[in-house]
């Protein structure tokens, strides 16, 4: 079975490495998320996981890596989203990163995730996708997210981008 855990900071090096590996692998795939030098970073996983927000499935070498927590740009307040949910009441995933794809590692952690969101009583989880990124559009359709709203946002790594906002409500399933 697979199973999630919280990374360790001692790991911070080998979850950079990680995604720096995996960009490169993705370059000529439908996964674009224009991820770079500059995003993620060192300093973003080592405080993602102070915060104990960042985890990982490794079997030898770290295989899978998120973020989970509430946090969201302040321009996902004016989106009109499926689920009225306060903050506290929401899940947002950021950096999610798999790198076996066809296996099912990503849906069992994705499984993962709404488990333990059910269970701390979440209504909701949410995830933006930079445009371009039509892969990660066709797994988290495939996992009953739907899409909600494009935004223009900025980020780091990118500047102003497009995103495209979906979310899978947790009504339903508790």
């Amino acid at each position: 079975m697979i199973k999630l855990r919280k990374a360790h900071i001692n790991e911070s090096q080998e979850i950079l490495k990680f995604y720096r590996n995996l960009i490169s692998s993705i370059q000529d795939s439908e996964f674009k998320p224009k991820w770079n030098d500059n995003y993620p970073n060192l300093e973003f996983i080592e405080d993602s996981i102070l915060k104990e927000e960042l985890y990982v499935y490794r079997e030898k070498d770290i295989i899978a890596s998120v973020v989970v927590n509430n946090e969201f740009g302040e321009e996902y307040s004016d989106v009109k989203w499926q689920m009225d949910a306060k903050p506290s009441e929401i899940v947002v995933i950021h950096t999610f990163a798999v790198n076996s794809m066809g296996k099912g590692i990503g849906k069992e952690i994705f499984n993962q995730i709404v488990t333990s969101a059910i269970k701390k009583n979440k209504k909701t989880i949410r995830i933006d996708i930079i445009d371009g990124n039509e892969g990660a559009k066709k797994v988290f359709k495939s996992l009953g997210f739907e899409y909600v709203d494009s935004i223009q946002m900025f980020h780091d790594a990118v500047g102003l981008e497009t995103f495209h906002l979906y979310e899978k409500t947790l009504k339903n399933e508790q």
